[in-house]
C-alpha cells in the first residue's frame, strides 16, 4: 500500500476546496479525487470524483456494509445493477443521472462518454481508493501513460480489507 499525504483536514472542521483540489488517485484509466472521507465527516460519508474517457468497466462487485452513489456530473456511464433479489437492470446514464447501489447489490460501471462522476459512499470506502490507487497530483483525465491496473491479487486482497468484494467470472449484459 502507497501512503500519501492527504490535503483534507485530519478531524471533522469547516474547509473548502477548489474545482482541483483534493486527494488524488490514478486507479485503471480514471482519476478520483477525495474530498471528504470518513475523518473529515466523523465516520458518516466519503465523497469524492471520478474523472475518466470512455474505457472498460470496473470488475463487477459488491459492498456487504457500503451504501454507494453515481451522480454523472458530465458525460455518460453505463451502470449495471443486480440485487441478487429480481433486480437486473444496466442503464445508460447522462449528465444529471443517478444510480443508488444499496449494500449487496452487485454493480458495475463504464465511461461511455468522456465525463465526472460525484460518488458519495458510506464511510471508509475511500480507503479502499488509498490501498490500490496511484497517488498523483496531476488533475483531469489520466494520459495512458499514467494509467495504473493494480493486478487482479492485490485488488481482491485489498478488496477482502475494505469491503469490495469482487465476483470472478460475473458478466455484464447488454
Amino acid at each position: 500500500m502507497i501512503e500519501i499525504v492527504s490535503a483534507l483536514p485530519a478531524t471533522p472542521a469547516p474547509y473548502f476546496l477548489d474545482q482541483v483540489e483534493g486527494d488524488k488517485l490514478v486507479m485503471f484509466d480514471q482519476l478520483f479525487t477525495l474530498v471528504t472521507t470518513r475523518p473529515q465527516t466523523d465516520g458518516q460519508f466519503d465523497a469524492f470524483f471520478t474523472d475518466g474517457a470512455p474505457g472498460r468497466p470496473v470488475p463487477p462487485h459488491f459492498h456487504a456494509h457500503t451504501h454507494e452513489t453515481f451522480f454523472v456530473v458530465e458525460g455518460a456511464i453505463q451502470l449495471w445493477l443486480d440485487d441478487r433479489n429480481g433486480f437486473r437492470e444496466t442503464r445508460i446514464l447522462e449528465a444529471g443521472g443517478f444510480g443508488y447501489v444499496p449494500k449487496d447489490t452487485i454493480h458495475s460501471y463504464r465511461i461511455v462518454k468522456t465525463g465526472r462522476i460525484f460518488g458519495v459512499t458510506s464511510a471508509g470506502f475511500s480507503d479502499f481508493f488509498r490501498a490500490v490507487g496511484k497517488p498523483t497530483d496531476t488533475a483531469g483525465i489520466p494520459e495512458p501513460a499514467d494509467f495504473h491496473v493494480p493486478s487482479p491479487e492485490f485488488m481482491a486482497q485489498q478488496g477482502a480489507l475494505h469491503d469490495v468484494n469482487f465476483v470472478p467470472g460475473y458478466e455484464l449484459w447488454d
